[in-house]
């Protein structure tokens, strides 16, 4: 008593999205993005908070140099973090936004 399973559909996926748009403006040819603007310091200093947490090196505890937006450079250790914010030895929360740079000690 052999039982066949349904058969199962399978449509077609088609990409065609446009990421740029050509308009006329005043009889010149403009292109437009339709993408929204990347933010790639705020991604690569996520991947570097990342890469820090998820080290073999890190157990509880990171000591790390961190360069903030206002060109001050500041010596802390991490031990956490949140969505938004990095926590410290010292129970302080630095927010990611204003981090430039971060590196291990």
């Amino acid at each position: 008593m052999k039982k066949e399973l349904p058969k199962l559909f399978k449509g077609k996926v088609i990409n065609s999205v446009n990421q740029t748009k050509t308009i006329l403006k005043n009889n010149k040819e403009i292109e437009i993005s339709n993408t929204k603007p990347n933010n790639e310091t705020n991604k690569s200093v996520k991947k570097q908070i990342n890469d820090i947490l998820n080290s073999s090196d890190f157990v509880y505890k990171a000591d790390v140099k961190i360069l903030l937006k206002n060109n001050k450079e500041i010596k802390k250790t991490i031990i956490g973090r949140t969505n938004n914010s990095l926590i410290t030895m010292d129970d302080e929360l630095i927010d990611v936004s204003s981090i430039t740079k971060i590196d291990l000690l």
